[in-house]
């Protein structure tokens, strides 16, 4: 049996994979709660650019802005920028908010940059100046000796 090129599943596969995109805020406000005294994590006044934050297979249920507190749970969008708030809605680079840097990236269908493989490595420590550090801070060291 072969698969003719008007078959839905050969059409679904040669379909270029599209990534999906939601909104992004690189900061939130805090606001104190009158009644428990909390401190809550709100929306900004001011929005500041919305960038796009890729979105993968297990993040699609998202009903309501999402604020990510801790830098180990910041997202990166597109530009690279750390996002704190996710917000339920689609990117759109036509919007006026929209970051310009991460507008490029989100028509290419690009994929998110991730830090720790853009960095460059770090380059292995010289034995010299190992050595070197050691003996300045042996130098500047009170000395145990002083005028007995």
């Amino acid at each position: 049996m072969f698969l003719s090129a008007g078959c839905s599943t050969v059409r679904a596969v040669t379909e270029e994979y599209r990534r999906t995109y939601r909104s992004g805020l690189s900061r939130f406000d805090e606001k104190r709660d009158p009644v428990d005294h909390q401190i809550d994590l709100v929306l900004p006044a001011e929005f500041g650019p919305v960038h796009a934050v890729q979105v993968t297979r297990v993040d699609r249920g998202l009903s309501r802005p999402q604020f990510l507190p801790s830098p180990l749970t910041y997202k990166t969008a597109l530009c690279g920028a750390a996002v704190k708030v996710e917000l339920p809605m689609e990117f759109d680079p036509g919007d006026d908010d929209s970051c310009p840097r991460c507008v490029g990236p989100a028509l290419r269908n690009e994929r998110t940059p991730r830090r720790h493989q853009d960095e460059p490595r770090a380059e292995p420590v010289d034995d010299a100046l190992l050595e070197l550090s050691e003996r300045i801070a042996a130098d500047d060291a009170p000395s145990t000796n002083a005028q007995r």
